[in-house]
């Protein structure tokens, strides 16, 4: 019976273990949840930049920003893609990452509070604007 209970165990846990396993091909959780976070920042900035400044097109900024990103974090727009795919198919995963944003924006919203919030000054958008 022992012997039974041990190998039923032993399935059990190896059966689930893969379950949330991400494939070496797909970025990874921490690293994908960062280049989602800024992915995201540069949406608004570029919406931001727009509303300010009427001859910024709002689309061809946020690609500019986005492939900024993608080098920044050494990944292409395919690898992107593909991993944005893998985690929209598996939603438990993808959850878990948004859930880590939403923890990530709350600290960040909680110590601009306590410092004081200062938003971008003009000049400073100019400055990555010119970083190209």
């Amino acid at each position: 019976m022992k012997l039974a209970v041990f190998f039923l165990t032993g399935f059990f846990l190896i059966s689930c273990s893969g379950k949330n396993d991400v494939p070496p091909e797909i970025i990874q959780p921490k690293k994908m949840q960062n280049i989602l976070w800024d992915v995201i920042r540069a949406q608004e900035l570029s919406a931001a930049m727009a509303r300010k400044d009427s001859a910024i097109n709002e689309i061809a900024e946020t690609k500019i920003l986005t492939e900024k990103i993608y080098e920044i974090h050494n990944i292409t727009s395919v690898d992107f893609d593909k991993s944005y795919l893998w985690y929209t198919n598996h939603p438990e995963m993808m959850r878990t990452i948004f859930d880590s944003m939403t923890s990530q924006s709350q600290r960040q919203k909680e110590e601009r509070t306590k410092q004081g919030y200062k938003p971008f000054k003009r000049d400073t958008i100019k400055k990555l604007r010119t970083n190209e």
